[in-house]
């Protein structure tokens, strides 16, 4: 059960070493320009150095932070699971929340199979397509989904992707970085939005022990 902040988090603000937000995709240009002579190795370094100046994963809507979404979404981790920054305080208390909520889950036997249902599939691939996450989702979410003994039909993500709006301008694809979700109320506010469309099943359990409508009443 993915439910405490493990090594996969979200990175810190990454730097700004010429005045806008760099990351990955930032260091993928900067090693074309080294090689076709438009930078130097010591202006690369500088952007490297500056792309993820702290633990975590890199900032952008990549594999490690999509799946750390969507980990969320599916309602295999706590609120706020997916964006709050490796160096916060706020993930220290997380985890310790997330240890305690474990007893709980034995103590109640709510177990992964009690909560991976078809509804929270579907609650994962809205979120997947309304944050524009990475396309290596569907490779997990699929691994995930024959664990569950739950056949995912690639067409459903397909008729979901018709379905459910854009929302966020993520890296690689858009401006925006984790660390500006995580400011914005994080997944909770993003299922809050999709919910108060139709598009949420809200009713699908959690490892709170509550469900998605009940875990954004106070978003």
């Amino acid at each position: 059960i993915v439910i405490s902040g493990g090594p996969m988090l979200a990175g810190t603000e990454p730097g700004k070493p010429d005045g806008r937000k760099i990351d990955l995709i930032t260091l993928f240009e900067c090693v074309g320009a080294v090689r076709s002579g438009k930078m130097t190795e010591a202006e690369l370094a500088a952007y490297e150095d500056a792309a993820c100046p702290t633990c975590g994963s890199c900032s952008g809507m990549f594999t490690a932070n999509s799946m750390n979404c969507l980990s969320e979404a599916i309602g295999l981790a706590l609120p706020g699971n997916g964006t709050i920054p490796a160096v916060m305080s706020a993930r220290l208390r997380l985890a310790k929340e997330a240890g305690m909520q474990i007893v709980d889950l034995f103590n109640k036997q709510l177990t992964p199979s009690k909560i991976l249902t078809d509804q929270a599939f579907e609650n994962a691939l809205r979120v997947d397509m309304a944050l524009g996450c990475s396309t290596n989702t569907v490779l997990h979410l699929t691994a995930l989904a024959n664990e569950a003994n739950f056949k995912m039909d690639l067409n459903l993500i397909n008729a979901i992707s018709r379905e459910t709006p854009h929302l966020c301008s993520m890296s690689p694809g858009g401006r925006h970085h984790l660390e500006d979700l995580n400011r914005a109320g994080g997944i909770p506010a993003v299922i809050k939005v999709l919910c108060d469309g139709g598009l949420i099943h809200a009713d699908a359990l959690t490892v709170t022990g509550a469900s998605v409508g009940e875990n954004i009443r106070q978003v």
